[in-house]
């Protein structure tokens, strides 16, 4: 993980060589913000990861990311443009991401802990198991954004999520019936329908962003997306350990399945093309 520590050192180096603000007015670094939202974050993650971790850490986090919330209502140049959460869409978009993410990352670990622990697959040939997920979700990804967003554009989402619950539907099956093959199908079923969804995805939801909201709401969205990957690497490995990969399984379908109505929210509030060319304060 440490590989990670220079990658980040070079991109701040070269991110000030790069013009890609389009808002009027820059926004100045929050310091007090990126270390509060930090440490909270990180507070509320480390139980997770390591479970000997009392789950006061985990209140602690709440807490500090409560302050975190406090504080960017009286900063003058918050990390979160108060302006995004006028409204149910971008909201949505954060809790459908968190529970999207937390199903499909979740997933493909359990399918990989599922060929090691259970069938005693080296660790290639568990990673390759996941290869037909992968290979259907360039694919899916590819037709979408070519052909099937710019005419269904967010109509799209559903079709998404009902190819992603079905295959991990039938990956649940797959493991009662201990049918490879049929695995293999539901994984490639799975990857489609992320690519399906994730493309008109981040598309509908950064579609009312203004231009001084841009830099926030992407970051919002990337962070959440990795929270939602830790969140679902933890509950569907638990449940894994605890109860076997097809329950496991049958738990990434149901995240699926509540991603649907908040993702109705998301296509409901849209409206295009953005909205929003200044941001709005909250009084």
């Amino acid at each position: 993980f440490l590989v990670n520590v220079p990658l980040a050192v070079v991109v701040l180096v070269l991110g000030r060589r790069l013009v890609e603000d389009r808002a009027p007015a820059p926004p100045r670094l929050d310091v007090s913000g990126t270390v509060l939202v930090g440490l909270g974050s990180g507070l509320l993650v480390a139980p997770l990861i390591d479970t000997s971790l009392p789950a006061v850490w985990a209140l602690a986090g709440i807490a500090v990311l409560v302050g975190f919330a406090v504080r960017q209502r009286h900063a003058a140049s918050p990390l979160v443009e108060r302006s995004l959460f006028t409204d149910r869409s971008f909201p949505a978009a954060l809790v459908a991401s968190t529970l999207f993410f937390a199903s499909t990352t979740g997933t493909t670990l359990v399918v990989v802990l599922r060929q090691q622990l259970v069938l005693g697959a080296d660790a290639l040939s568990a990673g390759l198991t996941v290869l037909p997920w992968s290979v259907a979700m360039a694919a899916a990804s590819w037709i979408a954004g070519t052909r099937l967003v710019p005419r269904y554009g967010a109509r799209l989402m559903p079709a998404g999520l009902g190819a992603l619950a079905a295959g991990t539907g039938a990956a649940a099956l797959a493991d009662r019936l201990d049918a490879p093959l049929l695995l293999l199908a539901a994984l490639a079923l799975s990857g489609f329908g992320q690519g399906l969804y994730a493309v008109p995805f981040f598309t509908t939801a950064l579609a009312d962003v203004g231009a001084q909201e841009s830099g926030s709401a992407a970051g919002l969205l990337n962070a959440v997306q990795q929270l939602g990957g830790t969140f679902g690497i933890a509950l569907l490995s638990a449940t894994f350990l605890h109860a076997g990969a097809a329950w496991a399984f049958a738990t990434a379908g149901v995240l699926v399945v509540l991603a649907g109505p908040v993702t109705a929210t998301i296509t409901r509030g849209s409206s295009g093309p953005s909205r929003r060319s200044t941001p709005r304060r909250w009084s």
